[in-house]
């Protein structure tokens, strides 16, 4: 759909009006084409160019053993740096590795130092490897306990910078006179063809965005990070680079990746390639009737062997070596405040009508180590 007549009270015309906010014409692009940017939407304004906010998580679950083996009686359990204080006497720990059923409850701890008691319960004693991951059951109390320890988490800062987008439109008093086939008016055709490549710069940027190393000055460019941007360069995040053919079991193995962090994924980002290969996941098992006057095959959701559901999104920006498997309810995009697309006219100069369109935004992606993967390097 284009730009309304004069007539419409979202002209470009109306009376005494030289600013006009485009957020309604936006609304209406993302409509016509099912991009990333259109599914996510656009949130509320933020008030600064350096967008801050803050990511919260609860502790963690799991530890991970320091580089030395636990042979089948050691009763002391050194803990690698930056582990310590998941744990404290009364816990209960279970080595992560398939095939491993020992429990062992930790008595005391001193820095990176446990003692624990092996084969709990009706358990046995078992050999575990160096840096063996360990899943903490509980944390068990005694009767009569002191309070607690405090185990509040300290909030993570994370920020984005915006970005301006921006284009004009320039045309002579008899560009603008002309009549043309199916065209009402040139200026405003012009305009929404403007609006409709910012759509669609703001769509890209979104996904390759890279964020600036400062705020942007009226002497340096500012920009954006976006979704790859953010998920691959996430410190211990969830990313993939192993070449290899996009299947059920690397995109399960993505899901369960954010799973084992507490995650809740429910979209995966595709472009073309990627997308045919996940439409023709099961194709060897589809059959049809005599009768069946269409083929083909599409897939818009895909259930993961975890239960998970996973809405499919085709954006045609998405690199095609590249899938994201994301939760789409931490990510966000947002215009800083009164910088929401805008047209403003421009002071006439001759014979020429001048006007240019301007948006300033970020996004937001929160949690990005543990809510997101990305997998790169797949084979078309």
């Amino acid at each position: 759909m284009g730009l309304q007549t004069p007539s419409s009270t979202t002209s470009y015309d109306q009376s005494g009006t030289y600013i006009l906010d485009l957020s309604p014409q936006l609304d209406e692009i993302l409509l016509d084409d099912a991009t990333l940017l259109g599914i996510i939407g656009i949130g509320e304004p933020v008030e600064q160019t350096k967008h801050q906010w803050d990511s919260d998580e609860l502790n963690p679950v799991t530890f991970k053993a320091a580089a030395a083996a636990l042979n089948i009686s050691a009763t002391t359990l050194l803990m690698s740096a930056g582990y310590t204080g998941r744990i404290t006497a009364g816990t209960l720990i279970k080595d992560q590795l398939s095939g491993k059923y020992e429990v062992m409850q930790v008595t005391a701890v001193s820095t990176v130092s446990a003692t624990v008691v092996r084969g709990y319960g009706a358990t046995a004693g078992e050999t575990h490897a160096a840096s063996a991951v360990y899943d903490i059951i509980a944390n068990a109390r005694p009767e009569g306990m002191d309070a607690p320890k405090d185990e509040s988490t300290i909030r993570a800062r994370e920020y984005n910078y915006t970005e301006i987008f921006s284009k004009g439109v320039e045309l002579t008093g008899t560009a603008i006179a002309i009549k043309r086939n199916a065209i009402s008016r040139e200026d405003l055709k012009q305009i929404d063809n403007r609006m409709r490549e910012l759509t669609r710069e703001l769509d890209r940027t979104l996904i390759m965005g890279i964020r600036a190393a400062t705020d942007h000055t009226d002497a340096a460019y500012g920009t954006m990070g976006g979704l790859i941007d953010f998920i691959k360069n996430a410190t211990s995040g969830n990313t993939n680079t192993t070449a290899e053919t996009l299947t059920p079991s690397v995109l399960d193995a993505m899901v369960q990746q954010i799973y084992d962090d507490g995650g809740t994924p429910d979209m995966v980002i595709v472009g073309a390639t990627q997308k045919r290969k996940i439409s023709a996941f099961d194709k060897e098992y589809r059959r049809t009737t005599m009768d069946s006057r269409r083929a083909g095959m599409n897939v818009e959701e895909y259930m993961s062997d975890l239960g998970v559901t996973l809405r499919v999104v085709l954006d045609r920006w998405m690199p095609v070596d590249c899938a994201l498997v994301i939760d789409s309810s931490k990510i966000s995009v947002h215009p800083l405040q009164t910088r929401a697309f805008f047209l403003e006219k421009m002071a006439k100069t001759g014979d020429k009508e001048k006007w240019q369109i301007v948006g300033e935004y970020t996004a937001e992606v929160r949690s990005a180590a543990k809510s997101h993967a990305i997998h790169t390097n797949l084979k078309g």
